[in-house]
C-alpha cells in the first residue's frame, strides 16, 4: 500500500530533512544504506530554516508536541503540505492536513 502511495504520488512528494534523518540513523549495511539514500534523494527535502524554527518554537510551547514531530509537523505547515503518516496520534494538536492511507 505505501510503496503504491508513494509511486502514485512521487511527483507531489517531499520530506523534511528531520524525517531524512529519522530514517537514516537505523544501522543499515554498507549497500542497504546507498538504496535507502538514492530513494530519499527522489523526494524534494526541506530543510530545516528559521522560519520553521519559529513555529516549532511555538508549537512546543502550546502543544508539547515532541521535537522530532514538531520539526516534522512545522514543516507541513510552513509549506501548506498534508502530512502522510500513520501515527496520526504525534500530531493531533497540531492542526494539521493529515493523510493515513492506512484507515
Amino acid at each position: 500500500m505505501a510503496i503504491d502511495f508513494v509511486e502514485n504520488n512521487l511527483k507531489n512528494s517531499a520530506i523534511s530533512s528531520i524525517t531524512y534523518l529519522e530514517i537514516l540513523v537505523f544501522p543499515y549495511d554498507e549497500e542497504e544504506d546507498k538504496k535507502v539514500r538514492d530513494f530519499l534523494e527522489l523526494f524534494k527535502i526541506y530543510d530545516v530554516d528559521r522560519n520553521l524554527l519559529d513555529i516549532a518554537i511555538k508549537t512546543y510551547r502550546t502543544k508539547k508536541v515532541k521535537m522530532a514531530d514538531n520539526l516534522i509537523g512545522s514543516t507541513a505547515k510552513l509549506y501548506n503540505l498534508t502530512l502522510v503518516t500513520r501515527n496520526v496520534d504525534d500530531f493531533k494538536n497540531m492542526k494539521l492536513d493529515i493523510l493515513n492511507i492506512y484507515e
